[in-house]
């Protein structure tokens, strides 16, 4: 905490507070095929993305209080910033926050789908970027969306609810570019849900899955996966529901999600199961696992990752983890954040250490 610090005296006494925090990841990996070729690499942010921010908070009396983040993305393997050189890519926004009335934002922010449901899926758990389901394309790896409105309400009997709208800026068109978002999460002791719904006008694809959607081609060339060519379609509609449960040293965890792509009168779904468990096996090491199933039209994915993660201190950890995918035959094998293989299996392990600040 830096109160005082980054704020002149004035504000400091009107009892505000902000906090610079931040995560450096970094990990050495070794792919099993990219392009028809092993490759070992220096990656950034494998376990989670390298950041930076400033969050605040200012009490304003009567029980409310204005709050703000602005979230920097960067790679230490260059020092460039991540989300296409935004200077606050990650989350950038603003807004009021009461006890009693609850929490809304305005700007560069998570839809409800990552708010939701990321928290269950394996590639929060195990934790690998890489372990997010095709091409992020159900959003739990932490898609953000620009010009948005977004209101929690406060948790009443373990259940809180959400809705979020964006606008797309396009003068006299109040669809174009637009998007909506609704979600909810239920918490009683061991017991946790959540439910969340997205539906995005124009979306545009950024990653590729290594198979093509309504005769569109999915298929990344980049280092990361990313299309050359990055294909609109009219509408992208995902929804998803998870439960998890905590059985002593054991978390289980299982998730849904539903990926429907609309385009001149069509629609294609993508569908993906997920269960993992997680195991303190003491106070320093964790084990986690995860398996997952994703269909499209007459096509299908298997994804098995595992990972181990060992804790040096409060705010430092080394982890290992491995992320496998086998493709159907004749689809060509593409794990979240990689380019595609010549085959229709891919696998990665990671070796990395990171700290968080």
């Amino acid at each position: 905490m830096v109160a005082g610090l980054l704020l002149p005296a004035n504000e400091a006494r009107a009892q505000s507070s902000v906090q610079l925090y931040g995560i450096v990841d970094g990990a050495l990996t070794y792919t099993t095929n990219i392009k028809g070729g092993h490759a070992w690499a220096q990656s950034s942010g494998v376990a989670r993305n390298d950041r930076w921010g400033f969050r605040g908070v200012e009490d304003l009396g009567g029980g409310y209080q204005a709050i703000f983040r602005l979230e920097n993305g960067f790679s230490i393997n260059n020092g460039t910033l991540g989300q296409g050189g935004l200077e606050f890519g990650r989350q950038a926004y603003v807004g009021l926050a009461s006890d009693r009335m609850g929490t809304v934002t305005l700007g560069r922010q998570y839809d409800f789908m990552t708010s939701n449901l990321s928290a269950f899926s394996a590639g929060s758990l195990i934790p690998s970027v890489f372990a997010f389901h095709l091409g992020d394309l159900d959003r739990l790896g932490g898609e953000r969306i620009n010009n948005a409105v977004k209101y929690v309400t406060p948790t009443l009997a373990g259940l809180q609810l959400g809705g979020f709208y964006a606008f797309g800026g396009q003068p006299g068109d109040f669809v174009t570019n637009s998007a909506s978002s609704f979600g909810a999460t239920y918490a009683q002791g061991p017991l946790h849900l959540a439910a969340a719904y997205t539906a995005i006008h124009n979306f545009q694809a950024t990653f590729g899955i290594g198979t093509s959607v309504l005769g569109t081609q999915l298929s990344g060339s980049g280092a990361l996966g990313t299309l050359s060519t990055p294909p609109t379609f009219d509408k992208l509609v995902v929804s998803g529901v998870a439960a998890g449960y905590q059985l002593g040293a054991v978390s289980l965890q299982g998730l849904f999600t539903l990926v429907d792509f609309q385009n001149h009168g069509q629609s294609s779904v993508l569908r993906t199961g997920e269960g993992n468990a997680q195991y303190k096996v003491s106070a320093a090491v964790m084990l986690a696992a995860s398996y997952a199933y994703s269909k499209l039209d007459g096509e299908h994915w298997n994804q098995i990752a595992v990972g181990a993660d060992y804790i040096l201190s409060s705010r430092t950890d080394l982890y290992l983890n491995a992320v496998y995918l086998r493709a159907s035959s004749g689809v060509t094998a593409e794990l979240f954040l990689l380019s595609p293989s010549s085959s229709n299996t891919q696998t990665i392990v990671s070796l990395g250490l990171r700290h968080t600040f």
